[in-house]
């Protein structure tokens, strides 16, 4: 496999990773008192927030999903990082005590905006061949 093709499997695997970890665990499984403060903070109930928080798992997986199946797409790609600068605008705006938080939100947005930008760059190179 040559080095453009597996770079650019490990940055779109690695998206669709975390796409798929984000839904699941701290909205789905396990809803995290980060994700429902967040909610909470525009006005939502705790049990809205909680509702919220699911409606937001589902859609982060199904992002997971189109990461993978559209794999030759770039408009995951280009949404997945549209995504990350809204969500970190809305952190900033919303809950910006989150900022300081170990493994917090600017950490996670920046890098899942970077392996998208590269994921993009590689598909132009890959298409190119």
């Amino acid at each position: 496999m040559n080095s453009p093709i597996l770079s650019y499997a490990v940055c779109r695997g690695t998206i669709a990773f975390i796409w798929f970890y984000q839904g699941l665990i701290p909205k789905l499984l396990y809803p995290h008192e980060d994700e429902l403060a967040m909610n909470m903070a525009v006005g939502f109930s705790r049990s809205e927030a909680v509702q919220l928080a699911t409606v937001a798992g589902v859609l982060e997986i199904a992002m997971a999903v189109a990461i993978l199946i559209f794999w030759r797409h770039r408009w995951p790609l280009l949404l997945t990082l549209a995504s990350m600068v809204c969500l970190l605008a809305f952190v900033v705006l919303v809950q910006p005590l989150l900022l300081g938080n170990a493994f917090n939100p600017v950490t996670t947005n920046v890098a899942v905006a970077a392996l998208s930008i590269t994921s993009l760059h590689l598909l132009r190179v890959i298409e190119k061949k």
